[in-house]
């Protein structure tokens, strides 16, 4: 399966014509079938191979909301590494290796706002930038070259919306990791729709019981909206119809409405998709952006072991829907309680899928030509654990 390396997508009206052309042929895009092997999921050899692989690629960190202000700073263990992010005095996004030079202790433990960065065990201080600025009794360190213990940097770029890091660990193919960085720092597909919800709502961390990449795959077709979510989209939505778009290593899902029906009888030039679809952006390998009416939600995916993950979702808001929810918090209660019902509905098919793999029944997971996003997914991982080896 070839892997286009353009960075582009439809635009709405675009989308939508092919939504319609879908709807009145009874049909949904298609693509390649997959066949993946179950030891894939389940093999601990397999898992530490895709681990070092991750770290030698870059990826999406978190959403710029994450850290709007001077001072703000945010944690994340990614591919099992601890980082955090510092929003610095000049305005630039900082990543760090979560880690004081002094004792190791994990310097930023949850969100926060600070003029410093101070180690809680014995008060080692670093400047927003990551320099060290004060060290308690400075005699007990006779040898310490302080212009050299600041903290460690990760390189990092700020894209439309997302902090973006480059490899955690040297990658085997310096030129593989910059095409890959080049894919993740052109925000052109995502940008309209994630800039504007620059209001941090809430971060939901999760632990859930199943592989990463089943946990990915739950985001990449719409062949289970009728009987997974038979009550929750499955009324507003359509069953196993999607638009699936490549831009690089990265995939376009659209889940459409049934409301954008409403659109067919009013000219093109004012057709507006904001409650008519959701669109789901997979930014390989691990990050999904999925936008919904009145918020947009940054997804990040980070593998533990063979049979868990954990999960964080950054849940964003316009400015507009952050002062309609504050004054009246209860308007967005029932959009909130759909799509948590939704994730609950998700996740227990997933953690379903983990618990069969390990039954020994098949060889191979079967993805058909309506789920073809889910194979693109995992060609790619495989092009880059061969390129790896």
């Amino acid at each position: 399966m070839s892997i286009p390396t353009t960075a582009s997508v439809a635009d709405d009206v675009e989308i939508v014509r092919r939504i319609f052309a879908h709807i009145d042929a009874g049909t949904t895009d298609e693509g390649d079938a997959w066949r993946e092997p179950v030891e894939n999921y389940l093999d601990p050899i397999r898992f530490v191979n895709e681990l070092e692989t991750l770290r030698a690629f870059p990826s999406v960190f978190m959403p710029s909301a994450t850290i709007p202000n001077a001072g703000d700073h945010a944690e994340r263990v990614t591919f099992g590494v601890p980082l955090c992010a510092v929003r610095d005095r000049d305005g630039r996004a900082r990543v760090f290796r979560n880690s004081c030079r002094h004792r190791g202790m994990a310097l930023v433990e949850g969100p926060g706002c600070s003029r410093a960065l101070v180690c809680r065990y014995h008060g080692w201080t670093y400047r927003l930038d990551g320099s060290l600025s004060h060290v308690p009794h400075p005699e007990a360190f006779p040898d310490l070259d302080v212009s050299a213990r600041g903290l460690v940097e990760v390189d990092s770029r700020e894209v439309d919306g997302l902090i973006i890091i480059g490899p955690l660990s040297p990658p085997p193919d310096p030129q593989r990791a910059d095409t890959a960085m080049a894919a993740l720092a052109d925000g052109s597909p995502w940008r309209a729709k994630l800039l504007p919800a620059d209001r941090l709502f809430t971060v939901r961390p999760a632990l859930r019981a199943m592989n990463w990449k089943v946990l990915v795959e739950q985001f990449l077709e719409g062949y289970h909206i009728r009987t997974t979510h038979k009550e929750t989209f499955y009324p507003i939505q359509y069953d196993d119809l999607n638009i699936v778009e490549a831009f690089g290593p990265n995939t376009r899902i659209t889940f459409p409405y049934q409301n954008i029906e409403r659109l067919r009888e009013r000219p093109e030039s004012t057709w507006n998709v904001g409650h008519r679809v959701t669109y789901v952006y997979h930014l390989f390998p691990n990050v999904m952006v999925a936008t919904f009416p009145n918020q947009v939600l940054v997804i990040t995916i980070d593998p533990i072991d063979i049979d868990h993950t954990t999960v964080t979702i950054y849940a964003m808001v316009t400015p507009h829907v952050a002062e309609r929810v504050s004054a009246s918090p209860e308007d967005a209660a029932g959009s909130r309680n759909l799509l948590n019902a939704g994730g609950i509905e998700d996740n227990e098919m997933s953690e379903g899928v983990q618990r069969g793999l390990h039954a020994g029944a098949n060889a191979f997971v079967e993805f058909g030509r309506h789920e073809s996003a889910i194979g693109r997914f995992h060609a790619t991982l495989d092009e880059r654990l061969a390129g790896s080896r």
